[in-house]
């Protein structure tokens, strides 16, 4: 990265950026002074990221490194070599390395879902591109878009809000209950723009549902840097699920941005199973619980090569009652890092917090390091934390060996047994690929 770019030169690049989107969505004027403010603040927000720098980030804007698929790809022996291998030992069907290829659905953003959900928009369930929903439902989005975060809190949230493009908006109607989980994929093929999908979910009152975002699968488009941003919405009795599923090749820098108002007696699980999170994966989701309100937040993680993963989480308990767990399992080798940092913070009577981390190495290289923070500005908040790192015990490995088994293979099983009380609600499709991953990072296959 020799050459020197400018913060002009960016906001140059991004302006143009705007205007392509605006075009390419037929977008509606307000949306697009939306982006034109976020590319104003862009330019005094502060910089804070931990591992790029500024002028890295201009550089990624500027002069972005993409690598896509080939142009025309007609089926999936036109995928590169190392991809389609990768795909056939992971064990993926057929039918769903078409998903991942952008063979069986073809669409302008890049978001891919099921048609038989037009079927259960007659009975509530709203499930569209953001791009869509902000010309079909422009109060709605106008109420819920950035009302969670700052544009100019840092130069991450302005740039996104200046090019977010893909996306989805989710909207569960009063009462009803979808008894399906919702698998959503993300395929952004447009080479010219950064990756920042732009989600948005609303659960009215007395609402349930299960959203699996992302895929087990690599990214096609070689991007430098992710940025999505998702704001959720829980009116009272929801109860909501998100599943985040990543697989990011390690030339990617991602930086995921979720946020949550959790209102009376609702119930929000987010699960993060990060196989793949890519040369640096820096998060801080934060959460806002009502009375009798439940948060749960898990993320699982492997760590490989030269990774670098900063994840925090701040839980704010409130109303009376209100209650949040963040819990954490790493497995990290080689030379990565994994730091975990949780803040819970109890600001109504009878509320509970808890923060565990767990981390298993398996390099004498590899680091771990965590950072629980408790807070309490009332006297019955109960507000607890646990940490455990440690390397998997000779005795461990003897016992499983003198069973027959390999040091690769009892490797793989005890790291699997170790992750698993996490796995638990899953679907069973994507948890045989999770665990093949597994089993290939650990034997040093991927």
């Amino acid at each position: 990265m020799s050459e020197t770019i400018t913060l002009a030169d960016a906001k140059a690049v991004i302006e143009n950026q705007i205007e392509e989107l605006a075009r390419r969505n037929r977008e509606p004027e307000w949306m697009t002074k939306i982006r034109y403010r976020a590319l104003e603040a862009f330019e005094r927000a502060p910089h804070n990221d931990p591992v790029i720098s500024e002028g890295q980030l201009l550089h990624f804007i500027a002069k972005p490194e993409v690598e896509g698929i080939p142009e025309h790809i007609e089926s999936l022996e036109d995928l590169p070599a190392e991809l389609k291998t990768l795909l056939d030992r992971l064990g993926i069907a057929e039918v769903e390395q078409k998903y991942v290829a952008g063979l069986a659905v073809q669409t302008d953003t890049g978001v891919i879902y099921n048609q038989f959900l037009q079927e259960w928009a007659k009975k509530g369930l709203t499930v569209l591109p953001t791009e869509e929903a902000v010309r079909k439902y422009p109060d709605l989005i106008k109420e819920h878009f950035l009302r969670l975060f700052r544009v100019d809190e840092s130069k991450l949230t302005a740039y996104h809000t200046a090019i977010w493009n893909g996306g989805i908006f989710l909207h569960v109607k009063e009462g009803l209950k979808v008894p399906f989980p919702l698998h959503l994929f993300f395929l952004i093929q447009e080479s010219a723009l950064a990756q920042a999908p732009h989600i948005i979910i609303i659960a009215e009152p007395n609402t349930e549902f299960h959203l699996i975002e992302g895929c087990t699968a690599p990214i096609l488009v070689r991007h430098s840097l992710h940025l999505d941003m998702t704001e959720a919405y829980f009116g009272e009795n929801a109860k909501g699920q998100l599943t985040v599923l990543q697989n990011w090749p390690e030339y990617v820098h991602t930086r995921p941005m979720t946020r949550a108002k959790i209102g009376r007696n609702a119930r929000f699980i987010n699960t993060t199973v990060g196989l793949g999170t890519g040369k640096s994966n820096t998060a801080n989701p934060k959460y806002w619980v009502d009375e009798n309100g439940y948060v749960e937040l898990n993320g699982i993680l492997l760590g490989q090569k030269d990774w670098y993963v900063d994840l925090g989480g701040e839980m704010y308990l409130q109303g009376k009652g209100a209650a949040g767990i963040n819990a954490s399992k790493a497995v990290i080798m080689d030379e990565s890092s994994v730091i975990t940092r949780g803040i819970i913070t109890a600001e109504a009577p009878k509320t509970k917090g808890h923060i565990s981390c767990d981390a298993l190495l398996l390099s004498d290289k590899s680091r771990m390091e965590t950072y629980p923070g408790l807070i309490s500005k009332v006297d019955d908040a109960e507000l607890s934390h646990e940490a455990a790192i440690g390397k998997i015990r000779e005795e461990e490995l003897f016992y499983l060996m003198s069973r027959g088994l390999s040091e690769e293979k009892a490797t793989q099983l005890i790291v699997k047994g170790f992750l698993e009380p996490m796995l638990k609600d899953i679907p069973m499709e994507f948890l045989v690929e999770i665990r093949k991953i597994i089993e290939l990072a650990v034997s040093g296959g991927m």
